[in-house]
């Protein structure tokens, strides 16, 4: 992106090159988001250059977004029966933009994204975005909450280089449908982000299982076969008390699954 010195212009004008078509035109200066005229391509005006601009559709609606995240509440990560004993405060339409670079190396492309804003939440930076599915950015989605892009793209590509990533053949901004996700668990409130595009959840804070009833479980067994390895020297008799004390500890096992 270079400076403009036509008197026909405002100083604070610039121009820019449209990185699909080729053409040039001017741009206001501090305007972000707009079209090339020549070719209709949608297009983010960063410091550091000019890319494309496209968003990913919001493919799941309310209701399809808080089955998805009871399916998360009652999977294998989070506490027993959160899907149950947690209540939904609120669903919240959101749009965050990511920064896409497709690469090259050795024949295979590959697709790195980094956040184009503050997140809490860094899974962020590993969506999986659907090719097939972005489409031109036309204008903001009405009743979203839309987060600005405030990560230059100098930055993220800092990121870009520090991932290993070489050859970078595309770049772009891209807008990603979600939905913020409120819920109250035993009296403390809860956030996650449901990429509604996908279904799946992403959550950095949340109850999660206990480890510690596992642990005991594992001590446990580690102090009765040790015990028995040291008392008993006969390795059939050895056997057959390690499948004697098995049968128990697998009971043991299975009731703590239960349960927590």
């Amino acid at each position: 992106m270079t400076a403009t010195s036509s008197t026909e212009r405002p100083a604070a004008d610039v121009s820019f090159t449209c990185p699909r078509c080729g053409g040039e035109s001017p741009v206001e200066a501090g305007e972000r988001i707009l079209v090339c005229p020549f070719c209709d391509t949608p297009l983010y005006v960063d410091r550091s250059g000019v890319v494309g601009h496209f968003r990913v559709p919001r493919l799941l609606d309310r209701e399809q977004a808080a089955a998805a995240l009871r399916r998360w509440m009652a999977g294998t990560r989070t506490v027993k029966d959160l899907d149950r004993k947690s209540s939904l405060d609120g669903l919240d339409r959101v749009t965050f933009p990511v920064w896409m670079f497709r690469t090259r190396a050795r024949g295979e492309e590959m697709v790195f994204v980094e956040p184009a804003a503050p997140t809490p939440i860094p899974q962020l930076a590993d969506l999986d975005l659907p090719a097939g599915r972005l489409e031109p950015f036309d204008r903001a989605e009405e009743g979203a909450e839309a987060v600005p892009a405030t990560v230059p793209l100098e930055t993220a590509r800092g990121w870009l280089d520090q991932r290993g990533a070489r050859k970078v053949t595309e770049t772009a901004l891209v807008e990603v449908p979600l939905w913020r996700a409120r819920y109250t668990y035993r009296g403390e409130g809860f956030q996650a982000l449901v990429d509604a595009s996908t279904g799946q959840v992403l959550a950095s804070v949340f109850p999660e299982k206990s480890e510690s009833p596992y642990v005991l479980v594992g001590l446990l067994g580690l102090v009765l076969f040790g015990g028995l390895g040291l008392l008993i020297s006969n390795p059939l008799l050895k056997l057959l008390a390690y499948g004697v004390v098995s049968l128990p500890l697998l009971l043991i096992a299975w009731w703590v699954t239960r349960k927590v």
